[in-house]
This record gives C-alpha cells, structure tokens and sequence, in this order.
C-alpha cells in the first residue's frame, strides 16, 4: 500500500500546462470516454492522471521543444446504490505561464443494467465537470466546460475471439462535432487474463468526437492499476500521451467475499461431518 502512494505522489508532483479533453481511463470508462457501467456500491477508484504531448515550434530556426507535462489531476470515484458514479477531481492547468487549477464534480446514473444473459444493454446518462455551461461554450477562461452524454455498452460472444464489448454514445461539449451542438463517440474494449500477467489487462480503441484514441490498462489483484495510452491518433499534430494510476477497492472486496465463502463452506462441511460422526455412533 506505501509503494501505491508513493507512484500517487510521484505523479501529483509534476506540473502541467493545458486542459486535457475530458476524464481519461476512469474506473468504469475506456480511454477518454464513458460507457454504459457504473461503480458498484462500496467501490472505489483513487488516483492520478496525466496527460502531456510532444510540441514542436513553427520556426525553422528554433529547435523543436518538447513539453512532457500538459495535464496533471487527482481524482476519486466511487459508486452508490449500484446506480450511481460520483467523481470528483482536482485539475492543475497553466494559461501564459500561470498556473490554474479546476475542481471536477462528475455525476453517472446508470438506467440499464446488462445481465449476464439476455438483449438489454448497460445505458448510463451523465455529466462531466457539473456546472452551468453543459449546451454552452462560455466558460471562465482556464476552466473546462460541462460535457452531458448517454452512452451504450454491450458485451458480445463470438467463438474464436470470445468476448468483447461494444460501446457508443453522444453527448455534449467534448463529444461534439465541430459547430454542432452534439456528437457520437463509439468505443471497443477486450479484457484479456493471461497467466503471466497475476492480473487483468484490457484493450481499448475508441472515436470521442475529436479523434481516435487507444489504451491499455493493467489491473492487479491488489487492486493498482497502471494504464497507458495515446489521444488522437489520426492528428499527428495533436497526438497526447496519457498515463495513469490508481488503486481500488474492487479487488480487497471480492477477495474478502471470497473468504467469506470459503468460511461459510468449510463451516457446513464441518457441521456435516459432525452430524454424521454423531449419527454413526448412535
């Protein structure tokens, strides 16, 4: 657990200098957007974010620069009622050499939930960064603008790649195409548990509006989870790397369940073969 904090405080002592476009690789999300699932009852994810990208200077006669810190931002979700995703965050920009920050309220309420079998799919609605500004652009100068969406995930059982999931969405703000006031975003994501790996490793490539992104995310079963991945792939200009890491919850739960299980089980057998040492001896 103190090697987890310090990768935590390692990442929040950097500094950084332009607002990333949204949340990226949160809990219940890919790369950098939502999909249809929420945070269970009791879980949650705790962490950093960065986001930072290579620019180079228009002048022939400077040396390209290379800036390695765009966005820096702590964050915790956690989820309430199995329906409920509430974010929040701590964002650090800086506009010509100055240095702002932004508090993050993100709120996601889940109308479906997917069952293991079945047609219907996980639906959730929310918004990022909650304020006044989520079908206007005008904004504080500095500060990130609210973003409403509605997105769509689906799990799909294919026979030679198994399972992987499917996720489309609009929404506002970010996801917004251009001068329009909405957009579509779409999503795929694959989970992988390879031996080697003590763990879960999920693919990820997506379209949020702007362009396409990609993404990978380890998870231990201690509950770290270190993601990497790159933002608009097909703008060579505008590419930004991202990385991530957090700890939750999740991982201690089901472990602790599981024990629990392993009780109850060795408990009945216990009284099982009491009762029958009992019966015998009768």
């Amino acid at each position: 657990m103190g090697r987890h904090l310090l990768l935590l405080l390692v990442f929040a002592s950097i500094m950084m200098s332009s607002p990333a476009n949204g949340e990226v690789f949160t809990d219940s999300g890919l790369v950098d957007i939502p999909t249809g699932a929420v945070l269970e009852h009791g879980i949650f994810g705790a962490g950093t974010y960065l986001a930072f990208r290579q620019n180079a200077t228009v002048s022939a006669l400077q040396t390209p620069s290379t800036n390695l810190s765009d966005v820096v931002a702590l964050r915790l979700n956690f989820g309430l009622f199995d329906r409920i995703e509430v974010g929040l965050g701590h964002i650090w920009n800086e506009y010509a050499s100055e240095v702002s920050t932004d508090r993050a309220l993100n709120l996601k309420l889940q109308l479906l939930k997917e069952q293991e079998t079945g047609a219907i799919p996980s639906v959730a609605v929310g918004v990022e960064h909650l304020n006044d500004t989520i079908f206007t652009s005008d904004s504080e100068e500095g500060g990130i603008p609210s973003s409403a969406f509605l997105a769509v995930s689906k799990i799909f059982n294919f026979p030679r790649i198994h399972q992987f999931s499917g996720h489309i969405g609009v929404g506002t703000q970010r996801f917004a195409f251009e001068d329009s006031p909405v957009g579509l975003f779409v999503g795929l994501s694959k989970e992988f548990q390879p031996a080697f790996a003590r763990g879960d490793i999920t693919l990820s490539l997506e379209f949020d509006g702007v362009g396409a992104n990609a993404g990978m995310r380890y998870i231990t079963s201690s509950g770290l989870q270190v993601a990497l991945g790159a933002e608009t792939l097909n703008d060579p200009d505008e590419l930004r790397y991202l990385a991530c890491v957090s700890w939750t919850n999740a991982r201690l739960l089901e472990q602790i369940d599981e024990t629990r299980r392993l009780i109850q089980q060795a408990t009945r057998l216990a009284v099982e073969a009491k009762r029958a040492v009992s019966e015998a001896s009768e």
